[in-house]
């Protein structure tokens, strides 16, 4: 529904796959992951994507995103980027704006990197 109501539909494509096993595109715009070991699919992803395409993980612990860069390292991507997600809410009032005192989170990270075509 997403999809439709900002207006990409007709552009998009999702699949549900266990894509540790390999991505059957080639070509594609972008590979978005979100799963316990998006380590495994980074050689495939590559695979599929285009000369400069995109790729965004979503993990939930440090050592996810650790294990992420280093494939996308390994496997030739660049301009990676790691993010941390957190929301801290604000106490709102005329001159007296700050965050709360106590704030309960839970983090992740996300990830972004682009494909870089090897030489030879």
């Amino acid at each position: 529904r997403n999809l439709a109501k900002a207006g990409v539909l007709d552009y998009v494509e999702l699949k549900h796959a266990d894509l540790s096993r390999g991505i059957d595109e080639v070509g594609v715009d972008a590979v978005v992951l979100d799963l316990a070991s998006p380590w495994e699919v980074i050689p495939h992803a590559y695979k599929a994507l285009k000369g400069s395409g995109g790729f965004a993980s979503f993990s939930p612990t440090i050592n996810q995103v650790e294990r992420t860069v280093a494939a996308l390292r390994k496997h030739g991507f660049v301009d990676i980027e790691a993010v941390e997600c957190l929301l801290r809410g604000f106490k709102v009032e005329e001159g007296a704006t700050r965050p709360y005192s106590f704030m309960v989170t839970h983090t992740g990270y996300l990830v972004f990197a682009r494909k870089a075509l090897k030489e030879g």
